[in-house]
């Protein structure tokens, strides 16, 4: 199971229409909406990755690319410096 946080300069807020990343040393900000704000929800709560892959399996049974929109959606904030993964 991999592990991902958020590195120490990244915070994310709840927001009423969702979600904010925000990197205090860059100043950058990411608003993250519907199924990416639960993501960054998940991650905020500490789950694993297939910790999180399973909620969304439940949530969205019916959805077959899953998996791939999860990686691909954590590889996009590992890109951006909003998201530290280890095995």
């Amino acid at each position: 199971m991999e592990k991902i946080c958020y590195p120490d300069n990244v915070v994310f807020r709840e927001e009423p229409e969702g979600g904010i990343l925000f990197n205090v040393d860059t100043g950058e900000l990411k608003l993250v909406e519907g199924v990416a704000w639960g993501i960054c929800d998940f991650i905020e709560k500490r789950l694993l990755r297939d910790q999180i892959l399973q909620k969304l399996r439940e949530l969205y049974p019916d959805e077959t690319e899953i998996e791939k929109d999860l990686d691909n959606f954590l590889e996009e904030l590992v890109e951006a410096g909003f998201l530290l993964t280890e095995e």
